[in-house]
């Protein structure tokens, strides 16, 4: 995924920001808006480019290959924390 990251410093945290564009695929029956994608390898010359040229870099991104499945509500909470939140459901979300 495209995104910047700042380490933290002088006691303020650090911060990461996901870099988006319009969504796609099966993305865009979820949200409006998913991660910009990088092809491996291309994080160096995305950071050493230029802002038209990393610009260009990410609107000829393509995604990766995505499998759209329903899971449990319980992602929603952020201490649920477990694998098995991946984990496909049957019927209405629980």
């Amino acid at each position: 995924m495209g995104g910047r990251q700042q380490a933290a410093r002088r006691g303020q945290p650090g911060t990461f920001t996901v870099i988006t564009g319009d969504s796609s695929g099966v993305s865009a029956d979820v949200h409006d808006r998913m991660p910009v994608w990088l092809a491996p390898g291309q994080a160096e010359e995305w950071v050493a480019a230029d802002a038209d040229g990393a610009m260009a870099m990410l609107l000829t991104s393509e995604p990766p290959a995505m499998q759209a499945y329903r899971v449990s509500r319980a992602v929603n909470t952020p201490r649920n924390n477990t694998e098995r939140l991946l984990e496909p459901v049957q019927g209405p979300a629980g």
